[in-house]
């Protein structure tokens, strides 16, 4: 039927089978395209694929990633070379990133391990679909169901490892505690157990515990989910491998429980818990014990319920942990807390806040101070680092926009009077474009090496009666790169200025150039105008120092001047954790409460040089002491600090704000206690105990009470060769202090300074030329001086004293109160007026006098000025 096949040759892909030609296979047609060309027509090509996208993709973000933290690496191990203990800060890093890695890793494995085992019970996962009308249900591949497994235990991991970036610092000390040689009265641990151990242990407690009880929650969330457990009444239904997880992660609960119970003795004596008094001990203490053995019997229990299933066994210990922590840890601490002290009482309470914060004093009347009056009126300065500063600021003896980087009061003996060192700052930030016409590279040479990136010479401020006399201080380099405010790096030649060879970072190689302007994002590093230059990099005092101690934090730096040599110095705070039976203080300017601060270190930075040193303070503590053995030789021992730095070291400056609370806070009296002046001031005056008679720095404050105000006492400290010294002086008798001095919108007040001279109270206060349009101090209008009974004023420090030892013992009245004085005043204003209307002229300038100085129109009695 039909016609012969006519079956030319084997038949082929792409080849005719059946066609009207019999020499050979049919033809393609014309209007084919060539499809069925076979093997002569060329492949179609493919679309790309969604794979290699993604491959691309992910091969960049490795790059980008990678090579961000290669050229991170390279600048960090750069700075590391320019900087004197920079092997201590690598190792540091390293150390810092091992136990942070070790740590995710742990809380990945943790996490991923709990999810697999869940996953391993999984069947099979079934999803509904619609197609139109139709509803099917797919199963879900087992490899995704594995890979979203691993992808939850990756993200649980990461969010577990928050926080734990310092955990190094830690274990650290706590592999090597310091060692105090005390011992508390509770416990009768060392003191150095709660600075060095115990902050380590809670955070691993913490840690597990935090781990077990989210582990708990989701692994427990997980079997309810795909039917491994439920509840029939009160128990609990499960398979076997989900009983037997659940047991063991309830273990480990109870476990970290336990372990908490453990440390909850010496939590509660460091403070954790709240104040430490003798009912708290007697409570807690014995109940932290009872919780330790509740806590082993729900271990035991939670173990055997997933071996056996002993349900009954499982809720009651887990019952009776819960209402035994209650009992322990809330209703007994609560109905017992009573005033009384623990064990040593008030004065072991108060030795241990001494110890911890370094204020220990000595209370002991007042010294005799200066040899005379006239020697105090000279020595005291009247004036203070913010108005000397912009005084400075406004004689424009450095850049226009330079601003003052520090201002320190000097203790020099060829100074008659009061002189401060004044250090300027580099002179701005860079500025917004103007246009579109804008040089960048101009300003980007501007900034990083012209005149706006170093500082000009340091100026020495000497008090005088006709202001402050400013000179160039004599300091062997004129240029100043590293200091307070130097926030932007530099870069400096070598051959221009080569005291900065050795903290430069030598702008050499590709790569490096690459890494650093990588890491500071600044291109212009990687150009080939920076070729031979060397690069300045983290020039801030305070963050120089603080990169290569992270153990200490560092106050704001203060200028010295030693043998022509200026030096940047800052002291360096170590922290605790926990101390025991001390109530917590707050820093000036914080809000975290703080159980151990002391100034441990001294930091000095070379402002020329770059050429940075640490040592440790005079009279450090054992902690500050641990710290410089871990990070030796990074920490040099305090014989090696030279010695006329040494001699200028001020007292800490947020040591001495904690001395002042703890005065406070000691203060028992009916009568308050409140800071007079507000703030700390420093003088240099002689030194108890010093033969050379040269002056030392101090720091002062001021305590009144009472109305009217008397001097309650002084709080003064010194740094000595042992170590820095408080003393609290106190007068045998009531002593009043000068009434307030108060300020118009033309002048105002300056700081209040209290100091003795020959055995008796002085004080020394101006009144500034300050409008307040502008708010810059233009010159000393008057001062004011009292010594003991006496006081005296005048335009200049000299007239004020002439006029002080010339006038009588002031005359108080007993009440100082606003209705007391306007009814004074209102009885001496009458009685001038009857002696003017007689013609008593003698008499109605006595009067007049008297009540100008009721009234203080001398002191230009006026409303308080708001504070700029």
């Amino acid at each position: 039927m039909g016609p012969a096949p006519r079956l030319q040759h084997p038949t082929g892909a792409g080849a005719a089978v059946r066609g009207t030609e019999r020499a050979g296979p049919r033809r393609q047609p014309a209007g084919g395209g060539g499809l069925a060309a076979g093997g002569r027509r060329p492949p179609v090509r493919p679309s790309p694929r969604r794979g290699t996208l993604l491959v691309g993709l992910a091969v960049v973000v490795a790059l980008l990633v990678g090579g961000r933290w290669l050229a991170i690496e390279t600048a960090e191990r750069a700075w590391a070379t320019s900087v004197t203990g920079g092997e201590v800060y690598l190792k540091a890093r390293d150390l810092a990133r091992l136990i942070h890695g070790l740590t995710l890793l742990l809380a990945i494995g943790w996490g991923t391990g709990n999810l697999y085992y869940v996953y391993r019970t999984i069947g099979s996962v079934q999803l509904p679909r619609r197609l139109g009308d139709l509803e099917i249900v797919e199963a879900v591949p087992q490899r995704v169901l594995l890979a979203a497994t691993v992808a939850s235990g990756l993200v649980y991991g990461l969010l577990l490892a928050l926080g734990t970036g310092d955990w190094w610092l830690q274990a650290v000390l706590a592999s090597r505690p310091p060692h105090f040689g005390v011992v508390e009265p509770v416990l009768q641990r060392d003191l150095g157990y709660y600075v060095g151990e115990l902050p380590w242990a809670v955070t691993c407690q913490n840690f597990a515990l935090r781990a077990t009880t989210t582990a708990t929650l989701v692994v427990g969330l997980l079997y309810v989910g795909i039917g491994s457990l439920r509840w029939s009444g009160w128990r609990p239904v499960t398979s076997p491998h989900a009983r037997g997880h659940l047991g063991f992660l309830l273990a480990l609960f109870a476990l970290a429980l336990v372990r908490g119970a453990a440390l909850d003795p010496a939590e509660a004596v460091a403070g954790f818990h709240g104040s430490v008094d003798a009912a708290m001990v007697a409570v807690r203490l014995p109940g932290a014990r009872l919780v330790e053995v509740l806590g082993v019997a729900t271990v035991l229990a939670s173990l055997a319920w997933g071996l056996r299933d002993t349900t009954r066994a499982l809720l009651v210990a887990w019952g009776a942990l819960v209402l035994g922590s209650l009992a322990a840890y809330v209703v007994a601490p609560g109905v017992a807390r009573g005033p009384s002290p623990v064990a040593g009482g008030k004065i072991e309470r108060d030795r241990l806040e001494q110890l911890a914060f370094g204020a220990g004093w000595t209370q002991v009347p007042p010294p005799r101070g200066f040899p005379s009056i006239a020697a105090a009126a000279t020595a005291l300065p009247v004036w203070d680092a913010d108005r000397v500063a912009a005084v400075a600021r406004r004689a424009h003896l450095w850049s226009p926009r330079a601003p003052v980087g520090g201002v320190a009061l000097t203790a020099r003996p060829e100074d008659v009077r009061p002189a401060w060192l004044v250090v300027p700052a580099p002179g701005g930030g860079a500025s917004a474009p103007e246009g579109a016409g804008q040089d960048s590279m101009r300003s980007w040479t501007e900034l990083h090496r012209g005149a706006r990136a170093r500082a000009g010479r340091a100026v020495v401020a000497i008090e005088a009666d006709s202001g402050l006399a400013l000179s160039a201080a004599a300091t062997r380099d004129s240029t100043f790169w590293f200091g307070a405010g130097f926030r932007e790096f530099a870069v400096a030649a070598p051959d221009t200025w080569p005291e900065a060879r050795a903290a430069g970072i030598p702008l050499a190689g590709w790569w490096r150039r690459t890494a650093l302007a990588w890491v500071l994002q600044s291109p212009d590093l990687a150009r080939a105008q920076t070729d031979g230059l060397v690069l300045l990099w983290r020039r801030d005092v305070a963050d120089r120092l603080e990169r290569l101690a992270p153990f200490a934090s560092f106050e704001a730096p203060t200028p010295l001047l030693a043998s022509g040599t200026p030096w940047w110095i800052s002291y360096g705070y170590v922290a605790g954790g926990a101390f025991p039976l001390v109530r917590t203080l707050t820093l000036p300017g914080g809000d975290a409460p703080i159980r151990y601060w002391r100034a441990g270190l001294v930091g000095l930075v070379d402002p020329v040089s770059g050429a940075t040193r640490l040592y440790l303070a005079p009279g450090a503590d054992s902690l500050a002491t641990a710290w410089a053995r871990l990070s030796a030789p990074l920490v040099r021992p305090l014989d090696s600090l030279p010695p006329e730095l040494r001699r200028q070291l001020p007292f800490p400056r947020e040591g001495f704000r904690l001395a002042v609370e703890l005065v406070l806070r000691e203060r028992n009296d009916s009568a308050p206690w409140r800071p007079e002046p507000r703030e700390p001031y420093e003088l240099a005056a002689p030194r108890p105990g010093d033969s050379d008679g040269m002056p030392g720095l101090w720091t002062a404050q001021g305590f009144a009470t009472g109305a009217p105000t008397q001097l309650a006492a002084l709080l003064s400290g010194t740094m000595s060769p042992a170590g820095p010294r408080l003393f609290l002086w106190t007068p045998s008798a009531p002593l009043p202090l000068p009434a307030e001095l108060l300020g118009s919108p033309q002048t105002a007040p300056g700081v209040l300074r209290l100091w003795t001279a020959d055995g008796a109270f002085a004080t020394a206060q101006a009144l500034f030329d300050e409008p307040s349009t502008d708010g810059t101090p233009h010159r000393v209008t008057q001062v004011y001086l009292t010594w003991g009974e006496r006081e005296g004023e005048g335009p200049t420090v000299a007239a004020a004293l002439h006029n002080l030892l010339a006038s009588g013992a002031r005359a108080l009245p007993a009440d100082t109160s606003l209705a007391a004085r306007w009814e004074s005043a209102r009885r001496l204003a009458a009685r001038a007026d009857s002696a003017l209307r007689v013609g008593d002229l003698e008499g109605f300038s006595r009067l007049d006098g008297e009540l100008r100085r009721l009234l203080g129109a001398g002191r230009k009695l006026a409303p308080t000025r708001s504070r700029r």
